[in-house]
């Protein structure tokens, strides 16, 4: 096993490099130019678990190197994955601020298909995820220092891995040995603040005998960035309502950037109150008067120049006016410290058989923060003109102006500071293995391992909503006091709380309506495989090769909140305790048929097959197969053809997710303004609100539409059933004689994916229910109005097996390597996709499938190139990433509907560098976005983390020392 032959050299290096592993095996040795007394030593390639010598893989596989990605400044596999041009963001701390579980995950998509149809493994072996209820794995948990190579297989993958491999397959492979101590310091530098990072590294292990050890500890500080730290957000883009707009055929544009010096940042809620006296807004002062609110010269909703009737405006950053600032606190980026403990550990026993034990334990902390809570006060909860803790002046005040009801009160609770959402996950995984030879042809790998996860949630700066309206409805007592109205909640402690005014408040009132809640929940995975691996006979093109394997994989979720979480008493999301648990019982067998050899234009033609079954506990029982074609036409010219079946199982989550509280933005379809912008739905939507009881010219309440996020349910569905994926791919490579150290590949892909698992969310749902042919379908009931005013009350959102998707494209990737003569040597990639098709159908209905080909977020081209430059101790690397121009929406638009709809290209550059000081002493420096590209100037998109870099030019600077 500690063999060290030319075939394993080859292949070491090829994954070195970083290079497509099959334009490089081919210039691998074969088994004949090996030694007597050296075996060759049988490697597996990710995408396929029989041990080969052959050149060529099955599927196609991109490697990258453990030592470039720290070489580029990059200290998380999910940073990495994110410039693939094959692969996008699944989530991210750059995306998941908003997300009260999730934040601080960093997770990656291949073909965009979604982190829960993309496999990672680590050795070949599952991972735990992170996130329970979620088998998705959070890259965080692999320390960079520890990794020898990731390879990506794209294409279907479920014959020889299992479920959830349908858009392809992340291996991350883990080092096995080191020799001595290595302490790694890195550092990262925005050119404007927030966003710093820190990176420690120590890695120390021995190879000494039978014995290999390796060891890391890893930890890493990320700082959050805000809004208010990059230009773009502070100078961004808003969109209104163009007032001039009449209906949706007039055209005149319907949306309009509002412009003003400084540009416009939204505003909404009165820190201290927003109310209309006399058709006049008004706020409280900090003493507890009234005056008119300020806009500073903005504009009011609905868009109505100089108009303070309402509490969302739009104002200069720099001149806000009484409102409150959207994106003073609004985090770009999650703040995030992790700690990664990982060890490695074999002995060979024998000639033989090899045990072999991993252990990873890793904790994270994620910090997310929103606005403080607020409110749209009304009725009973709005502001009573006798209200006793108004004062004297702001009662006459009322009187005057004829004030004798409840004053509707749109209320942000500014002084009761920001909702933060902290995010404390720990997580082991312990993997045992046992590997060897049964024959000189035969060998098996045997391993079980333990996956256990703690999430820890929780949430600061809470409001007790019953409370809260308890403690503003106050009057006097027999003594004068001033009490709570209401004697039940006075008789449980209830204190006034003044609401009226700045700092008004009492600690005592503070503590009766602010509180703290947290969840707990787990996730465990126990996973045990056996595989047996050989040849089963010889043809005269080669011999037959085989895989045979069978396994056993168990998850478990459950979490618990605390009563307030469960009770809803909270201003914030309602949670309420799960559990759940799936099994699976899996085999598989896996042949490698050499059919000719050694013929004319056919040096090499190989069939691959591979079949898989799986019993689920909650399904039933899957399969999937795979066939392919590898054929060599000479040297230089190769071929392969992939067709298979794969499948994704529903996760805990989407089975048993109990009803979980939610909140989002909403606009109703059925609003006058919104049917004569429907487009081509315009027939079905206006004749369905109108058999719903929305009448011609119709609109939400003032108080809905000024309300802020709706609240809802998110809940799971234990009549779900898996996914099925049919892919195929089909590809060529070549690597010409005449043009030492150039090769290229090109991959045709297709994907048809059915029965997929769709949670339509609150805006979908409502918008199918009136856009399809009439009210009877399943998404009409997923929402419920107001009898009165027809205002959206409350909403679902569960997975059903409703979508489909189809997608195709094509992949390329050159590599050209040469050497410089005396002055180095010079490595040119380039790595494109090229999407031709990305269509899906959400509804399952008859006509409603949508293409997204050439749409933000589904781009027709993607690209990374790099150059890397070499001269004895020195490596430069110049490395850019590209995304192709799309467009926002390529629905049925006009003008009409959305005029800023094209989005300009995007590419970044970076120039990173690496000298060896001495044979021990290496330095590293580099700057990332080289040109300070900011996110595409387009408001539908400017404040994307997704896909655009928010962090800005940053400088990163590294020390690595061996001892």
């Amino acid at each position: 096993m500690h063999s060290n032959n030319k075939l394993n050299q080859a292949v070491r290096l090829a994954l070195a490099l970083g290079v497509t592993t099959t334009a490089l095996f081919a210039n691998s040795v074969s088994a004949q130019e090996t030694t007597a007394d050296n075996k060759v030593e049988r490697i597996e390639v990710t995408g396929s678990k029989i041990k080969r010598i052959g050149e060529l893989s099955p599927t196609p596989v991109t490697v990258i190197s453990g030592d470039m990605m720290v070489d580029a400044g990059i200290t998380n596999v999910g940073e990495l994955m994110s410039e693939l041009p094959s692969a996008v963001v699944g989530l991210s701390p750059e995306t998941t601020n908003n997300s009260i579980f999730a934040n601080g995950l960093s997770q990656t998509a291949l073909r965009g298909l979604g982190s829960n149809r993309t496999l990672v493994l680590v050795n070949g072996r599952r991972f735990v995820g992170s996130n329970p209820g979620n088998s998705a794995v959070d890259l965080n948990n692999i320390p960079a220092a520890m990794i020898a190579r990731i390879e990506i297989t794209t294409g279907g993958a479920s014959a020889v891995y299992g479920s959830d491999a349908v858009a392809g397959v992340v291996n991350i492979v883990t080092k096995k040995s080191f020799e001595g101590f290595e302490a790694d310091v890195a550092t990262s530098r925005p050119s404007q603040k927030g966003g710093e990072e820190d990176f420690y590294s120590l890695t120390f292990g021995s190879s000494e005998g039978k014995s290999d050890f390796i060891a890391n500890m890893t930890y890493v500080e990320q700082s959050q960035v805000t809004g208010a730290q990059r230009d773009f957000i502070r100078n961004g883009l808003i969109t209104i309502d163009n007032p001039l707009n009449k209906n949706g055929t007039d055209g005149i544009p319907g949306r309009i950037v509002w412009d003003q010096t400084g540009n416009p940042i939204l505003r909404n809620y009165g820190k201290t109150g927003w109310f209309n006296v006399g058709g006049v807004a008004h706020v409280f002062n900090a003493d507890g008067s009234v005056r008119p609110a300020d806009l500073k010269g903005g504009i009011a909703y609905p868009f109505v120049l100089n108009s303070a009737q309402n509490s969302r405006y739009l104002s200069a950053p720099d001149n806000p006016g009484d409102g409150y600032n959207t994106l003073e606190h609004t985090y770009l980026r999650t703040p995030l410290e992790r700690l990664n403990l990982s060890a490695n550990w074999s002995y060979q026993i024998n000639d033989d058989h090899r045990f072999s034990f991993e252990s990873t334990y890793s904790n994270s902390k994620a910090f997310g923060e929103s606005s403080p809570a607020f409110f749209v006060l009304s009725g009973a909860n709005g502001i009573d003109p006798l209200n006793p803790m108004l004062t004297d002046a702001t009662r006459k005040f009322f009187a005057d102006n004829k004030v004798t009801t409840q004053l509707q009160n749109t209320y942000l609770a500014a002084n009761f500071g920001n909702r933060k959402y902290d995010q404390n996950r720990s997580l082991v995984r312990v993997s045992l293995g046992l590997e060897g030879n049964l024959t000189e042809t035969w060998g098996y790998e045997s391993y079980v391992q333990k996956g256990h996860v703690d999430a820890n949630s929780k949430w600061f700066g809470e409001m007790l909503e019953d409370n809260f309206y308890a403690a503003i409805q106050a009057t006097r007592d027999g003594t004068g006091k001033i009490v709570c109205k209401d004697v039940a909640q006075r008789n449980r402690g209830c204190v006034p709380l003044n609401i009226y005014g700045s700092g008004l408040e009492s600690q005592e009132a503070l503590d009766w309506v602010r509180t703290d809640a947290m969840r707990d929940a787990t996730l465990d995975q126990d996973v045990a495989g056996l595989t047996v691996s050989g040849d089963v006979y010889e043809l005269p093109a080669g011999i037959v090769g085989s895989a045979f394997s069978l396994e056993y994989r168990k998850e478990r979720t459950s979490s618990l909140p605390d009563p307030a979480m469960r009770s809803g008493a909270l201003f914030n999301n309602q949670s309420a305790p799960m559990s759940g648990e799936f099994s699976v019982t899996e085999a598989s067998a896996e042949f490698s048929i050499p059919l000719f050899a050694e013929l004319f234009l056919v040096k090499d033609l190989t069939l691959e097959t591979a079949f898989r079954t799986m019993d689920y506990s909650t399904t039933g029982r899957e399969n999937a197969w795979k066939i392919s074609l590898n054929h060599t036409i000479t040297d230089e010219l190769k071929l392969r053809l992939n067709r298979s079946k794969s499948v994704r199982a529903p996760n805990i989550g989407e089975l048993y997710n109990p009803p979980g509280q939610t909140f989002t933005a909403l606009t109703d379809p059925c609003q006058q303004l919104r049917i004569d912008s429907a487009g081509v739905f315009k027939t079905n939507v206006e004749k369905n609100c109108r058999a719903d009881g929305m009448p011609q010219g119709w609109s939400p309440t003032n108080a809905w539409i000024t309300g802020g996020s709706k609240p809802g349910f998110i809940i799971g569905n234990e009549d779900l059933s898996s996914e099925q994926a049919y892919d195929i791919t089909a590809g060529i490579i070549y690597t010409p004689e005449w043009l030492d150290g150039f090769s290229v590949t090109a991959d045709y892909w297709k994907f048809d994916i059915s029965n997929m698992i769709q949670s339509h969310g609150a805006q979908n749902v409502v918008n199918y229910c009136y856009q399809l042919d009439s009210l009877d379908n399943p998404y009409c009931a997923l929402f419920t109005r107001d009898p009165a005013t027809r205002d959206i009350t409350n909403y679902f959102v569960k997975p059903v097996n409703s979508a489909s998707a189809s997608l195709a494209g094509v992949d390329v990737e050159t590599n050209y390597k040469f050497e410089l003569g005396s002055y180095g040597k010079l490595d040119l990639r380039l790595m494109a996709t090229y999407t031709d098709n990305w269509e899906q159908n959400t509804t399952g209905r008859a006509g409603d499938s949508r293409s997204f080909q050439g749409q933000y977020g589904t781009f027709r081209w993607k690209g990374r190139f790099t150059a890397n430059y070499t001269y004895e101790d020195l490596a430069v690397a110049l490395g850019s990433s590209y995304l192709h121009h799309s467009v926002f929406d390529r629905s049925a638009w006009t003008a009409e509907v959305n005029n800023y709809n094209e989005i300009a290209s995007y590419t970044t550059w970076d120039l990173t560098s690496r000298y060896n000081v001495t044979p021990n002493l290496t330095v590293r420096a580099g700057v990332l976005n080289l040109a300070d590209r900011q996110p595409v100037r387009n408001p539908n998109v400017y404040n994307s983390g997704e896909h655009y870099d928010i962090l800005g030019r940053r400088l990163t600077v590294g020390v690595n020392y061996k001892f």
